[in-house]
């Protein structure tokens, strides 16, 4: 995907996901995905649900559609990129997941997030909740780079953040997870933060899940344009005592 002053690429056939987000150049993402898990089996990455059907209605949209016998996966992805060297970017998703069977289904959705923000290992993330006690922001951090995910509805029931890699270990360690609900500070330093719906979808319906990331890099002057900068100033306190 692309869109003014940004890129964002997934693979949509690997738990590797979205994989990069460039904004003016500058990368901010490690890995991005999502884990799924029915009833008490384990969660699994849900590109094993199926190969994938992937479509683009634009260079800044994205489409990716997995299926079973029992139910299907859709997530759409909206790319929104600011003004060259604007430092700004948004990327707004919607996930649908549908329930294709003769039977109520009981459902565990993950998403699990990997943010690099101006270089690894020197970020700190925290989660918030919404007034219903569920989590629906995530705020990372590093220097001057920001990173917000808002849960536009529902929240999720779970939340984690934690250092590298403890939380990518329990999605693929072949059991049924709970994430912790450690909501509090982590970091500064290599950080991860997972979001956990549990629902039960009746035969035919579906779920939905709607969020937003938005990504935030602070210009800084180069050297030379604070010292011309500097020698202005001076040249014209200078210029004005003598006149």
């Amino acid at each position: 995907m692309s869109d003014q002053n940004s890129t964002a690429s997934v693979n949509p056939t690997t738990s590797a996901g979205m994989f990069t987000w460039q904004v003016d150049g500058s990368g901010q993402l490690t890995q991005q995905w999502f884990w799924l898990g029915v009833g008490n089996n384990a969660e699994v990455p849900i590109n094993t649900i199926s190969a994938p059907t992937v479509s683009q209605s634009s260079a800044r949209s994205l489409t990716t559609f997995y299926a079973n016998a029992s139910y299907s996966v859709q997530i759409d992805y909206l790319l929104t990129g600011g003004s060259l060297g604007s430092g700004v970017s948004d990327i707004g998703e919607a996930i649908r997941i549908r329930n294709t069977s003769g039977s109520s289904l009981d459902f565990h959705f993950f998403q699990y997030s990997d943010f690099d923000l101006g270089g690894p290992g020197n970020d700190v993330i925290q989660l918030g909740k919404n007034l219903q006690g569920k989590f629906n922001e995530a705020a990372q951090s590093d220097g001057l780079v920001g990173l917000t995910e808002t849960v536009v509805t529902p929240g999720a029931n779970h939340g984690e953040a934690a250092f590298f890699n403890s939380t990518l270990v329990k999605l693929n360690d072949g059991v049924a997870s709970v994430l912790s609900d450690n909501l509090n500070p982590v970091g500064p330093g290599d950080v991860t933060w997972a979001f956990q719906w549990d629902f039960t979808i009746a035969p035919g319906g579906s779920f939905l899940i709607s969020k937003d990331k938005y990504l935030q890099i602070q210009n800084v002057p180069e050297p030379s344009s604070i010292l011309l900068a500097v020698l202005g100033g001076i040249f014209i306190r200078r210029f004005s005592k003598r006149a």
